[in-house]
Formats: structure tokens, C-alpha cells, sequence
């Protein structure tokens, strides 16, 4: 996370995406444990379902009804694109909103 710069046998932080200079250096170390642990669990959470698909597969599974409407439908996938797409664009309004408001509280406090 840091590098030594050739003029100086300091380390500095280098650019990183999500990294915040005016943040603690701990507290950047704590968020990237942290989604190692998360990343870490999500791995075991598809290597899991990978292992149930596997051992469903060789079930029989019944032909079933087709349904004019059901064609419409979108895929697994597709929904859960979307999904986050929305979850994504909700997130960075909310942010933007917080950032906007901790300015105006921000510029209040100072008059």
C-alpha cells in the first residue's frame, strides 16, 4: 500500500481505488481485511453451490407446462444485474446526498 519515493526513504501512500489520504492509515488496513474476510467467505459460499448444482444435476427433472408470459421473463442473470444496477445508482445518490449535506452542515458550523 505504500512506496518508498527515490528522494525520500519515506513511504508514501501510493493512489489506490478507495483510498483516502485524509483517512487513517489503520483504518484502510481494517477495510481491506475486511473484504478479504468477505471475499474470502463469498468463495466458499460458490464453491458450495457449485457442489449442490453438481449433485443436482443428475436428478430428472419433469418436463414442465409452458406459459406464454414466463417467456418474457428475464434470466437469473439479467435480474441480478439489474438488481444491483439499481442498488448501485441508490448507493451513489445516497452518497452524493451525505456529501452535499455534511457540506452544508459543514459551511453552517463555520459561519
Amino acid at each position: 500500500m505504500a512506496t518508498a519515493t527515490a528522494n525520500n526513504s519515506k513511504a508514501t501512500p501510493t493512489p489506490e481505488a478507495g483510498h483516502v489520504p485524509e483517512v487513517p492509515e489503520a483504518a484502510h488496513k481494517i477495510r481491506e481485511q475486511m473484504l478479504s474476510t468477505v471475499r474470502q467467505g463469498q468463495q466458499l459460499s460458490i464453491d458450495a453451490a457449485e457442489g449442490w448444482a453438481k449433485a443436482v444435476s443428475t436428478l430428472p427433472v419433469p418436463d414442465l407446462p409452458k406459459f406464454p408470459a414466463v417467456a418474457a421473463v428475464p434470466s437469473l442473470e439479467t435480474a441480478t444485474k439489474f438488481g444491483f444496477d439499481v442498488a448501485t445508482d441508490l448507493l451513489n445518490n445516497q452518497r452524493d446526498f451525505a456529501l452535499k449535506l455534511t457540506n452544508v452542515l459543514a459551511h453552517a458550523r463555520t459561519s
